[in-house]
């Protein structure tokens, strides 16, 4: 399977939420997918629910990391 690479999903109108708790809702959510398959790619636009998961090591914005 070829893989495709630095693509912008968007996913459409969503529910936000944290655990169980909804926060709000978006008109629209796009994603930068760095790779992906085609298969993977289509999945990820039509799954009902999608989960982000922050990586250990990794900071967001407004974060440092300790050390």
């Amino acid at each position: 399977m070829s893989k495709v690479t630095n693509v912008l999903v968007d996913l459409g109108p969503r529910l936000i939420m944290v655990g169980q708790e909804a926060l709000g809702t978006s008109d629209n959510i796009s994603i930068h997918v760095a790779e992906a398959t085609e298969e993977e790619l289509e999945k990820l636009k039509s799954a009902n629910e999608i989960r982000l998961v922050k990586m250990l090591g990794e900071s967001g914005p407004g974060e440092k990391l300790e050390g």
